[in-house]
């Protein structure tokens, strides 16, 4: 029989060790790029529906025996896409990756606990008083949650008196943080620092600009503002951070869809006050509200209602004089990324979970700019008279001559200007992607005293001629840009004034002095 008991512990031996958990240490540093939404360019972001991602870097140090083990990352963000993970640093490579989606929650826990025993604490309906009682829970959903007991099945908090229960388990295959695993093999105990880099659901950014419009009314004070969103449950702290700008072409990835729903320990069905049946023997009474430890501050009125207190409130400490801190450093210019454009964010910052924050992006003054009207009318056939406001809008160069000169994410603007010694806003436009050199215009919305009358002077078959008076009611001279869409085969055959073509249509560009109008007419022709 000795031989037999040697031959079994042979082959035991031979048999592979089963991997054992080892954690890796909280990250030391962490590096976060944020991706824009691909199909939003421009405007706001909502916390609750950001379709952005980020790539997401984290340094940590690891201590692994040797042998085979499940190598944890406890606290990347729930976001993670576990297929893009990458992780250098480790000598055996990895075997395989898994997300460990199981987080401890109170949902959780109560649909870990099914089918176990539970102590439950109640109230004795009888004597007032906390009882004890051993029994099972059946089921949790967000309907409710049924549990078992010697006296028969019923639902959790639908007895009217206060009543939870205590788990007499461990949270065996919950995680209290999102948790990357992965297994890897290594010939000797080592200790290293690896790096992992991971792509990330639930994020966006979004530019925000302020133009401050100078007395001069020529040159206006430029700031500018990255918003940062997370919408995970997991901080990145102190992080090195950056932004990627431009449209990224992006595949569709699919979302795991098995999440449990909550469990919820609410009484069903849920009844209104007149569907409740009154006991005549027993009137209602009114329940104060509960006030904890606060309750000593609080007085009751004639009339049985509570009421706070009146003390004597003290006088404000004085103001504490301090030194203004000093001006943020400036940040850096972007960096090209392929045909995309990379901003760092100058210094680390905390990118907090479920939450938005603001980094300063540019801050220039005294960028000179144009105030110009501009209307587009047809000049296609068979359109009837018509009248309409022009749109005011603020011109400038993205030069630096102009004091710019360095590519503008896209993002939304508030323009203002004084208006007796108060700033008042003057228009709110979107600002597209926007490169160097490229032209800025910020629309502000239509101007009252600037109005386009186009009137129809001559209709045939194939030719029409059309007048246009450009009208202003304002006390200054103005610079005006009519520009004429027309289609198919019928051509601009001719016009009073000179046509600019620099854009995508052509136009007039007319000087109307104050208080007075200016006409001109132009002819389209059938080709």
């Amino acid at each position: 029989m000795r031989w037999l008991a040697a031959l079994f512990l042979l082959l035991f031996a031979a048999l592979p060790a089963a991997a054992r958990d080892v954690a890796a240490s909280d990250p030391v540093d962490v590096s976060v790029t944020i991706y824009r939404a691909p199909w939003r360019n421009g405007g706001s972001i909502q916390l609750n529906n950001l379709g952005g991602f980020a790539v997401i870097s984290e340094t940590r140090r690891v201590t692994i025996p040797a042998g085979k083990h499940r190598l944890r990352f406890v606290g990347v963000v729930d976001g993670i896409i576990p297929a893009s993970a990458i992780i250098d640093g480790l000598p055996g490579g990895v075997i395989e990756k898994n997300q460990d989606s199981a987080l401890l929650s109170p949902s959780a826990l109560m649909r870990a606990a099914r089918g176990r025993e539970v102590i439950f604490k109640r109230t004795d309906p009888v004597t007032g008083k906390a009882v004890l009682v051993s029994g099972e829970i059946v089921s949790a959903s967000d309907q409710g949650v049924l549990f078992k007991t010697a006296a028969g099945t019923e639902a959790l908090r639908c007895s009217g008196l206060p009543e939870t229960f205590r788990y007499g388990l461990d949270a065996e295959g919950l995680s209290a943080k999102p948790t990357l695993s992965v297994l890897t093999r290594s010939a000797k105990a080592i200790t290293a620092t690896v790096t992992l880099t991971y792509i990330a659901e639930g994020f966006d950014w979004s530019a925000n600009y302020t133009a401050q419009i100078n007395p001069d009314g020529k040159t206006l004070d430029l700031g500018g503002w990255i918003t940062l969103a997370n919408g995970n449950s997991v901080s990145l702290s102190n992080a090195r951070t950056q932004i990627v700008a431009g449209g990224l072409n992006r595949a569709y990835v699919a979302k795991f869809m098995g999440k449990e729903p909550l469990a919820l320990a609410r009484c069903w069905p849920q009844q209104r006050t007149h569907e409740v049946p009154q006991k005549p023997d027993r009137a209602y009474q009114l329940v104060q509200p509960y006030l904890g430890e606060d309750y000593d501050r609080f007085e009751e009125a004639e009339d049985g209602m509570l009421m706070r207190k009146s003390y004597a409130v003290p006088p404000p400490p004085a103001p504490i004089m301090m030194a203004a801190p000093p001006p943020p450093p400036p940040p850096p210019p972007p960096e090209q990324l392929g045909d995309l454009k990379l901003y760092r964010v100058p210094q680390r910052t905390t990118v907090a979970a479920m939450g938005m924050k603001q980094t300063r992006l540019i801050e220039q003054h005294g960028v000179p700019f144009e105030r110009i009207y501009t209307a587009r009318i047809d000049a296609y056939p068979w359109v009837r008279d018509d009248t309409r406001k022009a749109v005011a809008l603020l011109r400038t160069a993205n030069t630096k001559a102009n004091q710019l000169g360095l590519p503008l994410p896209s993002g939304s603007f508030l323009v203002q200007q004084d208006q007796f010694g108060r700033a008042m806003v003057v228009g709110q436009p979107d600002l597209k992607d926007t490169a160097q050199d490229e032209k800025v215009e910020l629309r502000l919305g239509e101007a009252p005293d600037v109005t386009i009358n186009r009137k129809v002077m001559l209709r045939d078959r194939k030719i029409e001629r059309h007048a246009v008076e450009v009208a202003n009611a304002g006390p200054a001279a103005i610079t005006v840009e009519v520009e004429l869409n027309y289609l198919g085969s019928w051509k601009i055959a001719s016009s009073s004034a000179a046509l600019n073509r620099d854009g995508a249509y052509p136009k007039f560009v007319l000087t109307v002095p104050a208080n007075d109008s200016v006409t001109v007419d132009f002819t389209v022709k059938e080709q």
